[in-house]
């Protein structure tokens, strides 16, 4: 999948007035994974459509998701978004992912705001040391033909995915709690700031609670073991520019009855923290 591909899948279309109070909005799932749709793609559609209902002024200030129940691949994605509030400077978005009965399989809230940029502006974050990410290799070049990891791990993605260190998919991982990895667009982003909002959230569910495998001595990829994404909050607290490198740390804060949270930062190549990510998701560990 390129680039231009995945925003193509962003891209929703609009099934009626999007001015009205509940609008409806068409999206397609990406083939890969097979088993459902990928995390990613909902938290980036579900922005998409609610931020087409924003103003244009407003950008992504926040996100929170649940993951309801498994998309399967097979079909269009049916999205209902609510506008909850409306004010010049802020507004609230309620985005659901429906199927043909009207059930909900994904739901999210999203804030969006005009930028204030005559307010001040404080972090406490501050990214690890690490290596150029330009001599860190991709997940396609250290797995591509190794059948022991499913497809969608070790094929060539729209976004480098570079891990720091050795990732976790079929031995234990070194000790601790922790991940870094970096990320870039493969190709030029859009000027949209919703679609490059909807690129923080897609890549974004990437790998938050890949250091429980970490944590626990575990291998992510050894049959029978998973993680499936329950929750995942997002806070916006600059505009990210994913065609340049950003470093993505990840630690898992706890991990009980086969539940992890974790924490992800996001800071942008001079080390100023712009995202903030969140999740809890199941974790199945295989010894």
């Amino acid at each position: 999948m390129t680039l231009t591909d995945l925003f193509d899948l962003f891209d929703l279309g609009c099934a009626d007035d999007p001015q009205r109070r509940v609008s409806r909005w068409i999206g397609r799932a990406q083939p890969q994974p097979a088993d459902r749709v990928f995390g990613g793609l909902l938290l980036a559609q579900s922005l998409v459509a609610a931020g087409r209902t924003a103003g244009p002024e407003q950008q992504a200030v926040s996100l929170q998701a649940d993951f309801v129940a498994g998309v399967p691949t097979g079909g269009p994605l049916r999205w209902e978004v609510e506008r909850v509030s409306d004010a010049s400077s802020l507004c609230t978005r309620r985005s659901r992912l429906i199927d043909d009965a009207g059930n909900e399989l994904f739901g999210a809230v999203s804030r969006w705001a005009r930028v204030r940029a005559d307010q001040p502006t404080y972090s406490s974050a501050r990214p690890v040391e690490a290596p150029d990410p330009e001599g860190l290799p991709d997940l396609v070049d250290r797995f591509a033909g190794d059948e022991r990891i499913p497809p969608w791990w070790r094929m060539a993605r729209p976004v480098h995915f570079r891990h720091v260190t050795e990732p976790p998919y079929l031995t234990p991982a070194g000790e601790g709690d922790r991940q870094t990895t970096f990320l870039r667009a493969t190709g030029p982003l859009p000027a949209d700031h919703v679609l490059r909002a909807a690129l923080v959230a897609y890549v974004t569910d990437m790998s938050v609670l890949e250091p429980a495998f970490v944590a626990l001595g575990a291998a992510r990829h050894l049959p029978g073991a998973r993680i499936l994404s329950l929750t995942h909050a997002l806070t916006f607290h600059a505009q990210p520019d994913l065609g340049a490198w950003h470093q993505f740390d990840c630690r898992v804060e706890s991990v009980a009855h086969g539940r992890a949270h974790g924490v992800g930062e996001l800071f942008d190549p001079l080390g100023r923290h712009v995202a903030t990510a969140s999740q809890v998701g199941l974790v199945k560990v295989v010894r």
